[in-house]
C-alpha cells in the first residue's frame, strides 16, 4: 500500500490518541455493567417468588444461584419473616436468628450508610404478609479503590500507548529501511551501466515517486547515449565516403591516368572539395558532441537546387567508375529534364543530415552497381508531395532484408561479400 511518510505519522498519531479513548470507554462500559447490569429486579424477585412457593426454606446460596441466572450479581442478601426475625443473612449488621422491626431497615443506623443499591421488596405483595428480602447488587467502591482503579487505568493508557507507537513505528522504519536499501541496490546497478535495469520503487509514496524519476533519468540518459551512437555510426559511415573518393583520385593520379593538366587540375579540385567535405563532418561531429540532444535547427529547402547540386558533384565520380548517371525531374525509369519544374514545393528538413543521406545513397549504388551499369537520381511529385528516388541496376535489396535496412550495423545479403560494418 503506497502511502506518504506525512500519512503515515498521521495514522500514528491518530493510533497512539485513539487508543486510550477507546481503552476507556471499554473499561467505563465494564465498570457500568458491573455496577448496573439493568438486568429487571422484578423479574429477580418473580424467581424468587416462585422458588419461594415450591420450598419455604430458602437459603444464601439459592438466591445467590438465581440472580447468577438471571444475570443480577447479588453480593449480600437477607431474608426476613414478616414477625421481623430474619432467617438468612449475610450482612454483618443482620445475622440470621435476630429480630429486627421491618420498619427501622429504611433508616440508615445501625444498619450502616444509605447505598442506593440496596434492595428490599417483598418476596410476593399479593401476601399480606409476605417475607421481605434485602440485596445489595453492587457495593459503591472505597476511595482507596478508586485511587488503585484510577492508577491502574492511568497506566494501562501510558503502556497501551506506548506498546501501539513502538510497533507502528517499528513497521514504518522498517518498511521505509527496506525502500531504501532497495533503491541503494538498484541504483548502484544502474551506476555500473545496466541502464536497462529498472528501479522498483517499495514503502511510502515519495519513494516510489523518488524511483520513478530516477527511471525517467535513467531511460533518457539510455536514450541520449543511443541517439549519440547512432550518430556516430552515421557519420563513421559518411566519413568512409570522402576517403574512399579521396584515395581513388589520388591513385588515379599516381597512376597517370590523368591524360591532360586540365584533367589533373580536375583531380585534384575534386581532392580538395572532398577534403573539405571531410573537414565538415569532423566539424559537425565536434559540435554534436558538444550538444545534449538532436533537436536540430531546420529550415524550409528547396529541393531542385539540392538535386542538380548533388547530381554534379557525383557526375565526375560515376564517370571515373564507368557508371550511367541520369538526374532531373520526372518519373522513374523514363527520361528525366533538366528544367526546373514549376510550384515545387519546398521541404522543411535540416539540410547537411539529408543531403550526407541522399550522398550515401548514391555512393552505396555506385559501390554495387558493376561498370557499365545505370543510376539515377529523379525527383518526382505524387499526391501533391516532391519525392527524391535513387535507384540503380545493381541486384538490388533482398526481400528478406527489406525488414532490417534502417537497423544500425546491419548488411544485407549482397553487402557481406563487401568490406564494411554496416553502418549504413
Amino acid at each position: 500500500m503506497k502511502l506518504r511518510l506525512r500519512t503515515q505519522f498521521i495514522i500514528l498519531t491518530m493510533a497512539v490518541t485513539l487508543f486510550p479513548l477507546v481503552f476507556g470507554l471499554l473499561f467505563f462500559t465494564g465498570q457500568q455493567t458491573k455496577r448496573d447490569p439493568r438486568v429487571t429486579t422484578r423479574f429477580f424477585i418473580d424467581e424468587i417468588a416462585k422458588e419461594w412457593s415450591l420450598d419455604n426454606n430458602i437459603s444464601l446460596e439459592d438466591i445467590r444461584s438465581i440472580g447468577a441466572r438471571v444475570g443480577l450479581p447479588i453480593m449480600d442478601a437477607a431474608l426476613i419473616e414478616p414477625n421481623g426475625t430474619v432467617r438468612v443473612s449475610s450482612f454483618k449488621d443482620l445475622p440470621a436468628g435476630s429480630k429486627i422491626d421491618v420498619m427501622d431497615i429504611a433508616r440508615p443506623p445501625p444498619y450502616g450508610k444509605p447505598r442506593p443499591e440496596l434492595r428490599f421488596l417483598p418476596i410476593d405483595a399479593s401476601l399480606e404478609e409476605s417475607p421481605l428480602l434485602i440485596f445489595d447488587i453492587q457495593p459503591f467502591l472505597s476511595r482507596e479503590d478508586i485511587r488503585n482503579r484510577n492508577f491502574m487505568l492511568l497506566t494501562s493508557f501510558t503502556l497501551g500507548a506506548f506498546i501501539v507507537a513502538g510497533f507502528m513505528s517499528f513497521l514504518i522504519l522498517r518498511s521505509t529501511e527496506k525502500a531504501i536499501n532497495n533503491l541503494i541496490e538498484d541504483t548502484a546497478i544502474v551506476a555500473g551501466g545496466k541502464l536497462d535495469h529498472e528501479v522498483k520503487g517499495s514503502g511510502a509514496l515519495e519513494l516510489h515517486s523518488l524511483a520513478d524519476s530516477i527511471n525517467h533519468m535513467r531511460i533518457t540518459l539510455r536514450d541520449m547515449i543511443s541517439r549519440r551512437m547512432n550518430m556516430l555510426i552515421g557519420v563513421s559511415h559518411d566519413l568512409k565516403t570522402p576517403i574512399a573518393l579521396i584515395q581513388g583520385y589520388t591513385d588515379a593520379l599516381s597512376d597517370n591516368m590523368a591524360s591532360d593538366e586540365a584533367t589533373r587540375i580536375h583531380y585534384l579540385e575534386i581532392i580538395r572539395e572532398k577534403s573539405a567535405q571531410l573537414e565538415d563532418l569532423v566539424s559537425e561531429l565536434i559540435e554534436f558532441m558538444k550538444i545534449d540532444d538532436l533537436n536540430l535547427p531546420q529550415e524550409v529547402v528547396d529541393l531542385w537546387p539540392l538535386l542538380m547540386s548533388l547530381g554534379k558533384r557525383f557526375e565526375e565520380d560515376a564517370h571515373l567508375l564507368g557508371l550511367e548517371l541520369q538526374y532531373g525531374f520526372g518519373h522513374f525509369g523514363s527520361a528525366l529534364s533538366k528544367e526546373e519544374p514549376k510550384d515545387l514545393p519546398g521541404v522543411r528538413m535540416n539540410r547537411p543530415l539529408f543531403e550526407r543521406a541522399v550522398e550515401n545513397l548514391i555512393s552505396n549504388a555506385f559501390r554495387f552497381t558493376g561498370a557499365g551499369g545505370h543510376v539515377e537520381l529523379a525527383l518526382d511529385m505524387k499526391n501533391g508531395q516532391p519525392v527524391l528516388i535513387v535507384a540503380d541496376s545493381g541486384p538490388g535489396i533482398s526481400k528478406d532484408d527489406l525488414p532490417y535496412i534502417f537497423d544500425a550495423f546491419y548488411r544485407g545479403t549482397h553487402s557481406r561479400k563487401e568490406a564494411g560494418h554496416g553502418f549504413g
